[in-house]
Parts: C-alpha cells; sequence; structure tokens
C-alpha cells in the first residue's frame, strides 16, 4: 500500500480510500475514492519488470502531447503531475508510484465474448496506432529495451531449457519441441525489413475501456510498454486476445481455438482505421504478426516455468505452464484456419484500397 508520502507527492486527501483495481499481472493498482466520491487510479509500477520507470513517464508524455494535437475519437487519461510536476514519485523503498485519471462510466473485459466487441476495440486500436504513425519513434524511449526482440528472447528461453532451474523441465518436452520448431517465425520476421513505429505493444482486450452504457470502445490504456516497435506486434497480440474462444488461463486446451466470427470483427474494426497508414509490406504480413506473438508469449510463459516463476504473477504452481499450452493451442488453430484468415484480411484491405 503507498505510504504517507506518497499521499502527500499527489496531494490526496487523508480520506481517500483505496480498493484494487483490475487483474494485471505486472503492476499494483488501485482505485482511490474521496468522500466527495471523486477518483483516482494509483499504480505502483513493478521495478523489476520495468527497470527505468522514468521513461516510461517521459513517453507517456510525449504521447500524450502528440495524440491530444489530434481529433482522435478516443479519451487520453490524464496524469496527475504530483508537486513537482514530474507525475512520479520513488517512493522510501524504491518503488515508483504515478496516478491516472480515472474514466468514469467505463468498464474492461477480459476477453470479447462478441464479434462487436472485437470490432470496437480493433477500431480503438486502429484509431490509436494511425495517431501515432507520424510520430517520430527516436521521440520515446525503450521502456523495455528488446521486448519484441524475440531472436534474443528465444536465446534466454534455450538457456532456461539448459539450465532447468526449477527442475521442471521433464514435464515439458513436447511444448519445448513446439517452440524450437516453429521459432523460424523470428527470422522471418526479422527479414521483412519493417519499418520502426511508435506501438502500444500490450493492445490486448483488457486494455480497452468500453462506454458501459452503448458499448462502444472509448480508450486504449496501460502505456507503460509504448516505445519503437511493429504494426504487425501489436495486430498479433490483438489476435492472440481478442479472438480465442477462452482466456490464456483456460486449462483445457481442447476447448481454445480462435473464433473466426471474433477475428472478423476485429479486423472490421482494425483495418479501416490503420489502412492509410500500412506500408506495402505491413500490409502483406499483418497475420504473420499473430503468430509472431502468439509463439513469443508460449515461450515466455514456459520460460518463466522452466525458471520458477519468476516474472509472470502465478496463483497456484503450474498456471505458467497452462498459459504456455494454451498459447500453443491458439497458435495451432490459426495454422489450421490460416487460409481463411488471410482471406478476410485481404478482402477488408481491398475495400479500403479502391
Amino acid at each position: 500500500m503507498p505510504s504517507a508520502t506518497v499521499f502527500s507527492y499527489f496531494e490526496f486527501p487523508e480520506d481517500l480510500q483505496l480498493s484494487p483495481l483490475g487483474n494485471g499481472n505486472i503492476n499494483d493498482t488501485w482505485l482511490g475514492t474521496s468522500a466527495e466520491g471523486e477518483k483516482v487510479v494509483l499504480q505502483r509500477i513493478n521495478s523489476t519488470v520495468f527497470p527505468y520507470p522514468e521513461r516510461i513517464m517521459h513517453n507517456y508524455r510525449v504521447v500524450l502531447s502528440h495524440l491530444r494535437s489530434k481529433d482522435l475519437k478516443l479519451h487520453l487519461p490524464n496524469l496527475f503531475p504530483g508537486i513537482d510536476g514530474q507525475g512520479y514519485l520513488f517512493d522510501e523503498e524504491g518503488h515508483c508510484w504515478r496516478a491516472v485519471e480515472y474514466l468514469a462510466n467505463t468498464i474492461a473485459i477480459e476477453r470479447a465474448e462478441t464479434p462487436a466487441q472485437a470490432r470496437q476495440a480493433g477500431s480503438a486500436v486502429g484509431t490509436f496506432l494511425c495517431g501515432l504513425s507520424d510520430l517520430d519513434p527516436q521521440e520515446v524511449q525503450d521502456a523495455l529495451p528488446g521486448f519484441h526482440d524475440s531472436l534474443s528472447r528465444y536465446q534466454h528461453f534455450l538457456s532456461a531449457v539448459q539450465h532447468n532451474l526449477a527442475a521442471r523441465l521433464s514435464d515439458v518436452q513436447a511444448e519445448v519441441e513446439f517452440v524450437k520448431r516453429e521459432a523460424r517465425v523470428f527470422e522471418k520476421i526479422q527479414h521483412l525489413g519493417l519499418p520502426l513505429r511508435v506501438v502500444h505493444n500490450d493492445p490486448k482486450i483488457a486494455n480497452v475501456l468500453f462506454d458501459q452504457h452503448s458499448g462502444e470502445a472509448v480508450a486504449l490504456i496501460d502505456w507503460d510498454t509504448i516505445q519503437a516497435g511493429s504494426f504487425l506486434s501489436d495486430f498479433g497480440d490483438m489476435v492472440r486476445s481478442m479472438t480465442p474462444s477462452f482466456s490464456e488461463d483456460e486449462p483445457d486446451t481442447s476447448k481454445v481455438h480462435l473464433e473466426m466470427p471474433l477475428f472478423k470483427g476485429l479486423v472490421q474494426g482494425f483495418v479501416p482505421t490503420i489502412q492509410a497508414a500500412l506500408t506495402p509490406v505491413e500490409r502483406d504480413n499483418l497475420l504473420q504478426g499473430a503468430f509472431w506473438i502468439i509463439l513469443e508469449q508460449m515461450m515466455r510463459f514456459l520460460g518463466d516455468y522452466l525458471n520458477g516463476d519468476q516474472y509472470y504473477k502465478v496463483r497456484y504452481p503450474e498456471h505458467n505452464l497452462v498459459r504456455a499450452r494454451n498459447q500453443m493451442a491458439l497458435y495451432q488453430s490459426i495454422q489450421a484456419q490460416e487460409s481463411d484468415l488471410q482471406r478476410i484480411l485481404t478482402q477488408y484491405l481491398s475495400l479500403g484500397a479502391h
């Protein structure tokens, strides 16, 4: 919980009541409510995962300023400046704190249940990325150096396999071999020559806020991972989080597959809003982003399981293994439907070209 120093820095009233908010795997988040009913989102940034919180805050200000200069149909949450205007504070224990505007009458969901939700979320992310498409990537800093450097992550994964710190390797031989067999997708992505973009890097549906009355997607939140990257990775992460039949925590992999109506809804929302900013190599390879990010995420869950769950929060000992097997099932489902998925993408990309 925050100390009195944090309350003083953000000039919070003493009667501010805090309650946990959201189900994030990384940061700790609270909703603060004053006696008058005013609300604020307070976050403690996980400095183990994010070793450069000052870069996160720099990027937040740069992106906020850039997007505010445009007429986007999205809410852009303000930062609380704090008593020194910096907007973040390191407390006595070295934890970094920030406070962000609470967007009233909005809700977050963990997974898309209807094509309309996927379409709304895809439209919000596309609008956000198109708004950033003319921002020089050199204006932002690497909050997480090498975040989607999958070839480097693959080497770390092989190291986790070799060292087997948690003595769990014997249970996951099939999963390890699957990653090794499919890792060629990382080479393919590297050799595409993709343009460098300012991207969100974590556009899962849980980071899209919906108006609780209209169901419209009104904001894309959690900007901690914003840095230079690729549109393909953001599209891939949307496919990963917005189109499965079940969430990444579902242990019964027989239930896990890509839902074609959800994918079509995502494409219907995303492609028209991002189309004008796409280069030919991005248009032609969007679906490769799904293979890239889903395999990378499987590899990260599996590597963390082998290392003894050092990175992701887990609720039980096999949680990371369940997540890894879940992602493997989703990847295989996309492989099985690849031609149909590409046909849908080509259809909507062609509509925008005329």
